[in-house]
């Protein structure tokens, strides 16, 4: 297509992503960035963009949308404009999709290092106890027994729950595969307390299968809620669990970093669950079954998640300048190592 304005541009592909239900929310960032786009670059037509006139736009002297602006967001707002003329690009609105840069000459920052929030069990415990919510407690639940990332809990079905066979069958984003889950006793009782509250919220059972576990807020109406029909075809939003988990750990008293939210959970639980098997079996075998639970293929991130570099640092003050090897039992004299004659 030819002759195709900016303005056009944009209107067409914020109808797209509402026809293809992207979170209202997301398309109120997109709409944001792009129509400010266009106000920078009035009355253009979209095959006439260049990459100097977004370089422009993103970081122009005293008035580019990215300066000033946290590394993040700065990144999130290229990438908005990216996709949009990556979707132009596609229908074939330009020839040539623009290059959206980086800000020129500027270094990462580094973030101040903190060491990461991980729970105890009664500090778990004390949290599920504490949510009032029945969809806030059902998702803590979860969250204990399987250490599962929040965006993939959020996302389960109705027909994802099997009680027969004790298994929670979820799809795991990150591995693009799905994940049958073993149902924990204590997991067992809690979903059978939320399905009761659900059901008569809902009108639902286990038998809608396409029916979200942890419906969301119904499009157009603004507001979060399941007291209208159709609300179970949505699952809720990341926000609406993040705020209400990180209210709930300021009532009981547990202190987290500003970015912290769910994660704290998947993290105390790979590593409670860790240092219950090191106890039983061995380091080797809990370190591979930690990473079997938290779906990792490396177990080098497995350990990043567990915090075994304090266990490292701790290593290293225990032997940095001691000696390791050829000390008495009964003093410190040393038997020196020598080289064997002909070598």
């Amino acid at each position: 297509m030819t002759g195709l304005s900016l303005h056009e541009g944009v209107h067409r592909y914020l109808t797209a992503l509402e026809c293809a239900k992207i979170p209202e929310g997301s398309i109120r960032q997109y709409r944001s960035v792009l129509l400010r786009l266009e106000l920078h670059l009035p009355k253009r037509q979209l095959a006439s963009i260049k990459t100097p006139d977004l370089v422009s736009f993103l970081y122009g002297e005293g008035r580019g949308l990215c300066i000033g602006l946290a590394p993040t967001t700065a990144s999130a707002y290229r990438s908005y404009v990216r996709t949009f003329f990556e979707y132009a690009q596609s229908l074939g609105w330009i020839r040539v999709q623009p290059v959206v840069p980086k800000m020129f000459g500027t270094a990462r920052a580094l973030r101040p290092e903190s060491p990461p929030t991980r729970l105890t069990e009664a500090e778990l415990i004390l949290l599920l106890q504490r949510a009032e919510d029945p969809m806030l407690r059902a998702q803590i639940a979860i969250g204990i027994s399987t250490a599962l990332r929040i965006s993939d809990i959020q996302k389960i079905k109705c027909g994802d729950v099997n009680f027969a066979t004790g298994e929670l069958y979820v799809w795991v984003k990150k591995t693009g595969r799905y994940d049958p889950m073993p149902v924990t006793l204590d997991l067992d009782e809690e979903l059978r307390r939320y399905l009761s509250w659900y059901t008569r919220s809902t009108g639902k059972t286990l038998r809608d299968a396409d029916a979200y576990l942890f419906p969301g807020f119904e499009i157009g109406r603004g507001r979060f809620g399941m007291s209208e029909a159709g609300t179970t075809a949505r699952h809720v939003g990341y926000q609406w669990s993040a705020n209400r988990l990180k209210g709930l750990y300021g009532e009981c008293g547990v202190h987290t970093e500003p970015r912290e939210a769910w994660h704290v959970i998947r993290r105390s639980v790979a590593r409670i669950y860790f240092d219950r098997l090191r106890t039983e079996i061995s380091q080797d075998h809990a370190l591979r079954e930690t990473a079997a639970l938290l779906g990792h293929i490396n177990v080098h991130t497995t350990e990043r998640y567990l915090g075994l570099q304090a266990e490292k640092e701790a290593r290293n003050r225990n032997l940095r300048g001691k000696r390791f090897i050829g000390v008495s039992s009964r003093d410190t004299t040393v038997t020196p190592i020598r080289r064997p004659a002909g070598h």
